[in-house]
C-alpha cells in the first residue's frame, strides 16, 4: 500500500494518463480524418460530376443553338444556290435562243417576205421516230395546215395537223410527206417522199425522177414552190446516189437532209410569204 501513496506512483499515474491523452487525442485526429477523408472522397467525384454534367448541358444547349443556325444558314445558301442556278440556266436559255433567233433574222433578211412562229418540239412518235413530232404552237399562233417548217439550214417538214396550242409536223423523212422539190443545179423537179427503211438513217428521197436527168451525187435539192404551199427554194438536202425503182419504174435520188431530223429542239414555221397560194395545185394529194 505504501507504494501507491509514493512519489514513484504519483509520477508513474501522470504518465501513464499523459499517454492515455495522447493516445484519446490521436484516435480522435484520427477518425476526424478518416470522416474527412471519407467525405472527400464521395464528394470529390460528385462535384466533378455535377460540374461536368453542367459544362455538357451548357455545350448540349450550345450544340442544338449552332445547329439550329447552321440549319438555317444552310438553308439560305441552298435557296441562293438554286437561284442562281435558275439564273444560269435562264441565261443560257436567252442566249441559245438568241443565237437560234440570230440566225433566223439572217434567214428573214434574204427572206424579206416571210412571216415566221417560233415553235419547240415538245413530243414525237411512240417507239421507233417515224418522221413526225409534235410542236407547241397551234392555230392560235397563225399556224395552218401545209405550212412549210424550218430551221436555219432549210425545209425540215410541214404542219400536217392543227389545233389551238400544239400542232403535228410531217417531215422530210415521212413516208406521208410529198414535198415539190427541184435540184437546184439543174432545176430538174420531183418529189421529196420519205422512206420506212431509211428514217433510221436520217434520209429521204427525191422520187419521179426523169430518166433522162442529170442528177449527180452532191447536188442540193430544195423546194419547188410550185404548189404555192411553201417558198421556193428552200434547202432540203444533198443527194447521196441516183437508183432505179422497179416497182414504181422510176428513178429515184437517195437524199441526206441539211439537219438531223430526230435530234431537233426548237422550229420555226413559215405562216406567210409572198406568193403563198397563188396557183392553188396541192401536190401532197
Amino acid at each position: 500500500m505504501g507504494f501507491f501513496k509514493s512519489n514513484q506512483f504519483k509520477v508513474l499515474l501522470g504518465v501513464i494518463l499523459i499517454a492515455c491523452g495522447i493516445i484519446i487525442y490521436s484516435t480522435v485526429n484520427t477518425e476526424e480524418n478518416v470522416l474527412a477523408n471519407t467525405v472527400s472522397y464521395i464528394s470529390v467525384p460528385l462535384q466533378k460530376s455535377f460540374s461536368n454534367l453542367s459544362n455538357s448541358a451548357h455545350d448540349f444547349d450550345y450544340y442544338f443553338k449552332e445547329k439550329d443556325e447552321l440549319k438555317d444558314e444552310n438553308e439560305k445558301l441552298k435557296k441562293e444556290i438554286s437561284e442562281l442556278r435558275d439564273t444560269v440556266i435562264d441565261y443560257y436559255d436567252v442566249k441559245r435562243e438568241n443565237a437560234r433567233f440570230a440566225k433566223y433574222y439572217e434567214f428573214k433578211n434574204l427572206n424579206k417576205s416571210f412571216q415566221f412562229v417560233s415553235a419547240a418540239v415538245i413530243g414525237s412518235s411512240p417507239g421507233d421516230f417515224l418522221g413526225e413530232f409534235v410542236i407547241d404552237c397551234g392555230y392560235k399562233s397563225g399556224i395552218s395546215v401545209n405550212d412549210a417548217v424550218i430551221t436555219e439550214n432549210g425545209m425540215i417538214g410541214v404542219i400536217s395537223q392543227v389545233n389551238s396550242v400544239s400542232s403535228k409536223v410531217k417531215t422530210i423523212l415521212s413516208p406521208k410527206a410529198n414535198i415539190g422539190a427541184l435540184n437546184s443545179r439543174t432545176g430538174e423537179n420531183g418529189i421529196v417522199n420519205g422512206a420506212t427503211e431509211k428514217i433510221r438513217d436520217n434520209l429521204t428521197k427525191m422520187k419521179f425522177v426523169s430518166a433522162q436527168s442529170d442528177l449527180q451525187n452532191g447536188d442540193i435539192v430544195s423546194t419547188s414552190g410550185l404548189s404555192g404551199m411553201y417558198p421556193k427554194n428552200l434547202k432540203i438536202g444533198k443527194i447521196l446516189s441516183v437508183d432505179y425503182d422497179d416497182y414504181e419504174s422510176s428513178y429515184y435520188a437517195t437524199v441526206e437532209p441539211f439537219e438531223n431530223i430526230k435530234d431537233i429542239k426548237y422550229v420555226f414555221v413559215v405562216t406567210d410569204f409572198q406568193g403563198k397560194g397563188e396557183l392553188n395545185i396541192d401536190l401532197n394529194k
